[in-house]
């Protein structure tokens, strides 16, 4: 039998490199903004500037670790870090005045918006390492563009002391951030394991009501739904801490993906305490789907798990053809639901989804009704009282902003799957699925990209992760 020779005076250690300090900070940061995104959302304790201020500190931080990654050099060090923190005070300024009205620019709004519109770009160029962006991904800052220019655009139909004339410069920071910022900054896997953690726990609080009732602790209200149950045995739904149970299903969904995604992706590691943990998480996290009775949530699960499913089990082809049919699926699923094929109530979004069009149609059709809210343009189409929403992102998109904007928005959306269906071997799977799942899911939710709201933000960082992922590192220059 043999022997084994330790060395006694080997002790393992944690090594704390400065790298590894700034990786933690880095991720901390990156975990409070989603606490804060989703503190904003329940309660709205968070004001929509704090979210925008908060998104730039990301993007200067990225763009300090990126000068400190490449630049060698004391003089080129400290040009690229005074660039970049010039750009951040600039930007810090224009979003704390936005607090109040106007911008404090002059008297010009047209001009002010302007100069706001190229320092935002400017500072997303700059802290995100655009030198190095390929054409695909230039397209899609075009895009990004194009949405923000048509938004600030109809901000000038509000008076300065109106919401309505700022809500774009904070929705624009936000989206930009997700988008450019933060697939560079966090790993994905990070990303996947706050989201599936967070998700989790909003799950386990939710669940605590079925044992306790209803309760309140801090700022926090958890609380059922009065609707179909949605398991035998279960008398209500479940929204949690959230205002409603599509708004719980859609964390959940989320969660459940993210969690489902870490599991593979240990099995393959062989990693067995972690997938063991995934696993739970996931399945977890698709009770709060069921629970939640999100019927888009559940739909946008199954689209998830068989395209990745299909990429994984029968490769390439297999996963296209998949996600090829699966969008063909729902399409025909729709159809079968208007004629009556499927008796599945569509909780009257098809005649949301109609008004919609037909105001698109009436109204200014390149360029959108503006930036307020669809309910005030859809009221005269419909009949009876409330604020009707189109439950859709992409008619919310055109209709506020027209079909060049609702292009913009689609080449956002679609393209980002199709660059991930063209570019399978640089493109990361999972976010190819999950992408694909969002843009099922804004078949019949209002939100949109261009925002600060839960889905909002998860949607744009999936978007991100997908098309400006981090990239390999270069050589150091200067």
């Amino acid at each position: 039998m043999k022997s084994i020779i330790q060395n006694p005076g080997a002790v393992r250690t944690f090594e704390w490199s400065g790298a590894r300090v700034a990786d933690g900070a880095t991720y901390g940061l990156f975990g409070l903004y989603l606490v804060l995104v989703v503190v904003e959302y329940i309660t709205e304790s968070v004001l929509a500037w704090h979210l925008a201020s908060f998104a730039v500190l990301l993007g200067t931080v990225q763009g300090l670790l990126l000068a400190l990654r490449y630049y060698q050099t004391a003089e080129h060090l400290q040009a690229a870090l005074l660039s970049v923190a010039g750009f951040a005070l600039a930007v810090f300024a224009v979003v704390y005045q936005s607090s109040s009205p106007g911008l404090g620019l002059g008297p010009s709004r047209v001009l002010a918006l302007a100069v706001v519109f190229v320092l935002f770009v400017s500072f997303f160029l700059v802290v995100a390492d655009a030198r190095r962006y390929t054409l695909t991904q230039w397209l899609a800052v075009g895009c990004f563009l194009v949405l923000t220019a048509l938004y600030f655009v109809h901000t000038l139909e509000y008076v300065p002391s109106s919401s309505q004339s700022r809500w774009p410069v904070w929705a624009a920071l936000v989206m930009g951030t997700n988008l450019f910022v933060v697939p560079r900054l966090v790993p994905e896997r990070v990303f996947l394991q706050f989201l599936s953690w967070g998700a989790a726990l909003s799950v386990l609080l939710g669940l605590l009501t079925y044992l306790t009732g209803e309760y309140s602790f801090w700022f926090v209200e958890v609380r059922q739904w009065s609707s179909a149950p949605p398991l035998p045995g279960v008398e209500t739904a479940l929204r949690s801490v959230f205002p409603n149970p599509n708004s719980f299903g859609l964390l959940s969904f989320a969660g459940f993906v993210a969690a489902g995604v870490t599991f593979h992706q240990s099995v393959v590691a062989r990693r067995p305490l972690v997938a063991s943990q995934a696993a739970a998480i996931s399945g977890l996290c698709g009770l709060g789907v069921v629970l939640s009775n999100a019927r888009a949530a559940m739909l946008a699960a199954a689209v998830v798990v068989v395209v990745y499913a299909g990429y994984v089990f029968g490769g390439r082809l297999v996963g296209s053809v998949g996600l090829g049919l699966t969008f063909c699926g729902v399409g025909i699923a729709l159809v079968a639901m208007y004629v009556g094929l499927l008796e599945i109530s569509a909780s009257s979004r098809f005649e949301l989804w109609a008004a919609s069009l037909h105001a698109i149609w009436d109204g200014p059709l390149l360029f959108g009704h503006g930036s307020g809210p669809p309910s005030v343009v859809l009221d005269s189409y419909l009949a009876g009282d409330g604020a009707p929403s189109p439950h859709n992102s992409y008619l919310s998109v055109v209709l506020q902003t027209g079909l060049i904007g609702g292009l913009a928005y689609l080449g956002l959306t679609g393209g980002s799957i199709v660059v991930g269906l063209l570019r399978y071997n640089e493109a990361t799977v999972a976010m190819l699925a999950f992408v694909s799942g969002w843009a099922v899911h804004q078949l019949f939710e209002s939100y949109t990209m261009f925002h600060w709201s839960l889905g909002s933000v998860l949607v744009s960082l999936c978007v991100g992760y997908l098309l400006f992922r981090e990239a390999s590192p270069s050589a150091r220059v200067g």
